[in-house]
């Protein structure tokens, strides 16, 4: 029997940037929560989508584009954060991803929770990522405790293993179920994540549930495996050259649908394994960037975010038009949120002569106004920035003037006086070594 209301969906909403060569660049709403949505929007099942982007312009392409699919986002952009995006190449039929910000993904916070979304809702469903996070995880437990007590299905995926760095199987588990005993109804793996939790492998007769109602694994062109048992694809089978990107939160999305339409575990694991194949040969909504140069890379702050060190923006340079990621592509930065400071934050300014290459060199050091010393955040936010325009290719940057990080031209004395001299700051200063072109955002 089909039940009727909405799926809550909980996890990461991403700007997807995919490169491939001789073909280019292209772009989709991604995350593991828009994905699964966007998948249950196509079958015909309410959604509500529990995540967050920034309020730059990439984010409200991904609003943009759940919306007209017909999924309700609660939960207004985060105000101090970009939207998260994750670079990928492609190399024949391999992606390797080769970059990930989690951005605005990290604003989750418990006290947020729209848990008057459950009140229509038929499922639940949880993405792992940032399950490790103090914000994004204890909004997660919240969620699944509020379902578990108005008796609402719960499914948890488990990601990749590299979600949960450095964690045992066993701890991973714990993280997993959420806080309830016992755990979550459906515990969705991928090949590897099964692996990683200990699993037995994919061809065993039987899996342990380890305090699920039931795994289910996903393997692709492989089939899938409930509890064990192989289900194969019904003679569909991949196309070598098709595009798998997305293709197992489809499979998610598919399995709930089927569940709600009254589909038992295994019933409901095939008739997803047919979504996919449909998702996969239709193709999963790349968008060729118009402009085909390479990404430039923008001063969160000018990017309509306040990622500032007093908690606000900047106004944002003339150039950068409407930030239509289809267009042409700005990523946001802010290095000194990448090296692990907060926003708002005390106002620092690098000491001695030579500006950020000074600091790179270890000549010079980055304070705050009470003398407390920050460098290692600037060279870590700089490192990331560095390894972002690696990952894109980027030749050019803009980024706002004055600042320790990102001054192109000028920086502060050093003296907290206002008074500003000729210099650069020390991401500049690392892009400027490989060749990146950076000019001042006011």
């Amino acid at each position: 029997m089909d039940k009727p209301g909405c799926v809550v969906v909980v996890g990461d909403l991403m700007l997807d940037v995919l490169f491939v060569p001789e073909r280019g660049l292209f772009v989709r709403a991604g995350g593991s929560a828009a994905n699964v949505a966007l998948t249950l929007a196509g079958e015909g099942r309410p959604v509500t989508v529990v995540g967050r982007t920034g309020p730059d312009p990439n984010g409200r392409f991904l609003r943009e584009t759940l919306a007209a699919a017909g999924a309700e986002l609660p939960l207004p952009p985060a105000r101090e954060r970009a939207t998260g995006f994750i670079v990928t190449h492609r190399h024949g039929a391999a992606d390797r991803v080769a970059y990930v910000e989690r951005g605005a993904n990290r604003c989750l916070e418990s006290d947020a929770a729209p848990t008057s979304a459950l009140a229509a809702a038929a499922w639940l469903h949880l993405s792992a990522y940032g399950l490790l996070e103090p914000g994004p995880g204890a909004m997660a437990r919240g969620l699944a405790r509020a379902a578990r007590d108005r008796g609402i299905p719960i499914s948890v995926d488990a990601g990749v293993p590299q979600a949960f760095p450095g964690l045992a199987a066993d701890a991973c588990l714990d993280f997993l179920r959420l806080g309830l005993d016992p755990g979550p109804a459906f515990l969705i793996l991928s090949e590897a994540m099964s692996d990683h939790l200990g699993y037995p492998a994919v061809r065993r007769a039987a899996a342990p549930r380890r305090g699920f109602g039931c795994a289910v694994v996903t393997g692709g062109s492989s089939g899938a495996w409930v509890d064990g048992e192989r289900l194969g694809l019904d003679g569909e089978t991949d196309h070598p050259d098709a595009d798998l990107s997305g293709a197992g939160d489809a499979f998610v999305g598919g399995f709930i649908a089927a569940g709600l339409g009254g589909a038992g575990a295994r019933e409901a694991a095939r008739l997803a394994n047919r979504i996919a194949a449909r998702y996969v040969a239709v193709g999963p909504g790349w968008r060729r960037v118009a402009c085909q140069e390479a990404p430039v890379l923008v001063s969160a702050c000018l990017f309509d975010t306040a990622s500032a060190y007093d908690g606000e923006t900047r106004r944002r340079p003339a150039e950068l038009g409407d930030g239509d990621p289809t267009f042409r592509l700005y990523l946001p930065v802010c290095p000194e949120q990448a090296g692990g400071l907060t926003t708002p934050r005390p106002p620092a300014e690098i000491r001695t002569t030579g500006g950020g290459a000074a600091v790179i060199a270890g000549r010079a050091s980055v304070v705050t106004r009470d003398g407390r010393d920050v460098t290692p955040a600037f060279l870590k936010g700089a490192r990331r920035v560095a390894e972002l325009a690696r990952a894109t290719g980027a030749t050019r940057a803009i980024l706002k003037e004055g600042s320790p990080s990102c001054g192109a031209t000028r920086v502060d004395d050093g003296t907290f006086s206002g008074r500003k001299v000729p210099g650069e700051g020390v991401t500049v200063a690392a892009l400027r070594r490989m060749g990146v072109s950076v000019s001042p955002g006011e």
